[in-house]
């Protein structure tokens, strides 16, 4: 029986593309693409709530795009990777004018 919880590109891109499939989420990426920032500065930058923000990060962070790192009492969120700041590049470059 095959284990499923073991992450393999078949299982790990429908996460990704999930992840992608939201404008707020999109929003998020754009914003962590021009630098790192904490949920109060994607708040004040997206126009969301906090609640709302943090969830779609949390949705991120488990798709492998967002990583967070603390410090003292506020995480600052980031791309996860080079790769997801290109693929962030490349869907932005995609839309028309």
């Amino acid at each position: 029986m095959k284990d499923q919880s073991v992450e393999t590109p078949d299982t790990h891109l429908p996460a990704i593309g999930r992840a992608l499939s939201c404008r707020t989420r999109l929003t998020l990426l754009q914003s962590l693409a021009l630098g790192e920032a904490t949920v109060g500065e994607l708040v004040e930058r997206s126009g969301s709530t906090q609640p709302n923000v943090s969830n779609h990060l949390a949705v991120l962070r488990a798709a492998g795009l967002v990583s967070g790192r603390r410090l003292g009492r506020s995480v600052r969120y980031a791309l996860a990777s080079p790769q997801v700041a290109d693929l962030v590049r490349a869907l932005t470059a995609v839309v028309p004018d």
